[in-house]
């Protein structure tokens, strides 16, 4: 017989090492990895924006695990996979020299990260939300958050510290090394739980790719919120996939400033959420979209007209501007998504999104490649394109949201 408060402990500590794992591996410190081993702009850039284009998977991976049936052995097989490819990182510049060569192991890396992931994030979620009592849902989520934001917090600040450290004795990989092994430590440990954790059954309805796009696709009143979604996409995903390697290779800031700014915006992320949600009552996505599209707005300009010496004091005040949009835009995403599907479709409205977000995004790192190359200052075209490209999203919420 399954004991309910021993497994929902387990789905806690599960939850928080994993979403832990997420933050240290994040993006920004695989991109400070990246810069490290000498990755071009441009391969850092298609890395930035990488996760999103990848959610269009999301769209097979529904219909893939209610074939398979959501079995235990493939759902911790793909995530125990997903896990070794983030510390796979940590081999590349035992490899080779070479930058082509690691540029490639890098993407084999990555892309195998951000596939495993995608195809898991369904399952893993389906499993809770069954397990875990309704009334223990939102107790689940506050704690997990929390916990979670401490802990990263604590941690950022942390290595921070110690890969400043070791970049100024001389061994910036050793304090590389040690990040990725507290990765493999944590996922170690998260996996251990997991494999003996409660399965709770799961009642499969088939789910064919067709329908899964279809539906969602002919449904006009869900158009509105597709168009909100592209354009939020494709704005943030030019106007910050050269942010990270701005920061690190042109305005050559140091670690611990990098995580400070990583803690800001999630600060900011969490401080408003509840300010956000409370605007989002009466479902006027227009008071949460517009000073959504303006924070960006004024991140960008601020990046954009500012030079390097002058924009490194004003990092702070811009972090907490794009962490504050990050979580307008969340309230958005979590509420308006799921309550514009039909009954019983919700997943396949969800992932039908994700996978219209991933194929705007595609066409980013293709513009880098074609169009923004001629131009000698990439890095600030992109944060003007972002200015355009909100602007063009505050007439349209303008206009098609009452």
């Amino acid at each position: 017989k399954m004991n309910y408060k021993k497994e929902y402990k387990k789905y806690l500590t599960s939850s928080i090492l994993d979403t832990a794992n997420n933050k240290i591996a994040s993006s920004s410190l695989i991109t400070a990895f990246a810069v490290y081993l000498g990755l071009s702009d441009l391969a850092i850039g298609i890395y930035a924006v990488l996760d999103t284009i990848t959610n269009v998977l999301q769209i097979l991976a529904a219909p893939l695990f209610s074939k398979i049936g959501q079995s235990k052995l493939v759902v911790l097989s793909n995530y125990t996979i997903y896990r070794l490819a983030s510390v796979g990182f940590a081999f590349i510049p035992f490899i080779s020299d070479n930058i082509t060569v690691r540029t490639i192991f890098f993407f084999i890396f990555a892309s195998i990260y951000a596939v495993t992931g995608e195809m898991g994030y369904i399952t893993f979620v389906n499993w809770r939300m069954t397990l875990v009592k309704k009334e223990d849902r939102t107790k689940f989520a506050s704690s997990k958050n929390m916990v979670k934001n401490t802990v990263v917090m604590a941690f950022s600040l942390f290595m921070g510290v110690i890969l400043d450290k070791f970049k100024a004795n001389g061994y910036e990989l050793n304090g590389f090394l040690i990040l990725f092994g507290i990765v493999f430590i944590i996922a170690f440990i998260d996996i251990m739980i997991r494999i003996n954790t409660y399965k709770p059954k799961i009642e499969n309805k088939p789910i064919t790719i067709k329908e899964s796009i279809s539906r969602p696709a002919k449904d006009k009143s869900f158009k509105k919120v597709l168009i909100t979604a592209g354009i939020n996409r494709f704005a943030l995903g030019i106007g910050t996939m050269y942010l990270n390697v701005y920061l690190l290779r042109y305005i050559h800031i140091n670690y611990v400033y990098y995580s400070i700014l990583n803690i800001v915006i999630n600060l900011s992320d969490a401080l408003f959420s509840k300010f956000w949600a409370r605007k989002a009552d009466g479902r006027e996505w227009k008071r949460v979209l517009i000073p959504n599209g303006i924070l960006y707005i004024i991140s960008f300009i601020l990046l954009f007209v500012f030079k390097a010496n002058y924009v490194i004091y004003l990092l702070p005040i811009i972090y907490v501007f794009m962490g504050c949009a990050n979580s307008a835009y969340d309230i958005y995403d979590n509420v308006a998504i799921y309550e514009s599907s039909k009954e019983n479709y919700q997943t396949s409205y969800v992932t039908f999104e994700r996978f219209i977000e991933g194929i705007v995004t595609a066409i980013i790192p293709l513009l880098s490649y074609t169009v923004f190359k001629e131009n000698g200052d990439i890095i600030s075209t992109t944060f003007l394109v972002a200015i355009l490209v909100y602007i063009v999203f505050i007439v349209y919420i303008n206009k098609k949201y009452d």
